[in-house]
């Protein structure tokens, strides 16, 4: 798919099996992955780049390193809330790295510059709740599946489990010698994933906070996972512009016939029904498989 004008950041399938992707070039984009087309877009309104899009039914939550998220509605591209700043006076930086919903889609958690995780009403914009831990800018940020805990990664090469009132829960989890960019909990809430410049991807007990894994190791940065709805399959892309396929259970990498983006790979996606997987380059392009 090509119609961004610089590297694309970031993407993501809405429930109807269109694509939703953002870019360094200030839009996003909302695909049909029959024709690869452009169908609604680009949207514009963020004033400097947009690292992260998360969805939820009919909404679509972008965040920019203006420091503002937005929420769209997915059929029209019309706005329906923001910009809303993702910082304050008090707080240092206004980059905001990454965005995500809960399950339920009534809060956003967004991950920043100022060394917070932030927890906002979807519906209102209005900020419920700040995490205050990490020593860096916050890179990443995921909810549980049931919506209680927040996992967060920073660049102080930490991952922190939050509960999403936020009280930090326990010691950070330490073991990646680089920036950790991304997270995710399992579907039953009982791993993380972590990925890191470090070019690994770590596996995390929730409830003793060790390794259960050895670390799955790429030949570049690992820069995004994402893991199958059913918790199966795990998803990584690296600053050498490969892909590649994880058994989650085991680590055990699995051969498949991607073929690598001319750049780095930024973001990846499974479909809904788990079938497809989008990749997101800053070679401008998203490929999908």
């Amino acid at each position: 798919l090509q119609g961004h004008a610089f590297g694309v950041k970031s993407v993501t399938f809405l429930e109807n099996g269109r694509l939703v992707s953002s870019s360094y070039d200030k839009t996003l984009r909302i695909w049909d992955i029959e024709t690869g087309e452009t169908v609604i877009g680009p949207l514009r309104g963020h004033t400097k780049p947009v690292p992260s899009v998360a969805v939820h039914g009919s909404r679509i939550a972008s965040c920019s390193w203006d420091g503002t998220f937005r929420v769209w509605d997915a059929g029209s591209g019309k706005l329906v809330l923001g910009p809303i700043l993702t910082h304050n006076e008090k707080t240092l930086g206004s980059t905001a790295y990454c965005i995500a919903y809960s399950k339920d889609g009534t809060r956003i958690a967004t991950a920043g510059d100022n060394a917070r995780a932030n927890v906002w009403d979807a519906n209102t914009g209005v900020l419920l709740h700040e995490m205050v831990g990490h020593r860096g800018p916050v890179l990443c940020v995921a909810f549980s599946q049931d919506g209680t805990r927040l996992v967060s990664g920073s660049d102080d090469n930490a991952v922190r489990i939050w509960d999403v009132v936020g009280e930090c829960i326990g010691e950070p989890l330490t073991g990646h010698s680089s920036f950790v960019t991304a997270v995710c909990f399992s579907p039953d809430g009982r791993h993380i994933f972590s990925s890191s410049d470090d070019s690994t991807i770590q596996v995390w007990d929730v409830e003793t906070r060790t390794l259960i894994l050895e670390p799955l190791r790429m030949d570049n940065m690992v820069l995004c996972i994402v893991l199958s709805s059913d918790g199966k399959r795990l998803i990584s892309g690296s600053s050498g512009g490969q892909i590649a396929m994880w058994d989650a259970e085991t680590g055990d990498a699995i051969p498949t016939p991607f073929k690598d983006h001319k750049d780095w790979v930024r973001s990846v996606a499974f479909s809904p029904d788990g079938r497809v997987i989008a990749s997101a380059s800053d070679d401008e392009t998203i490929a999908l498989w």
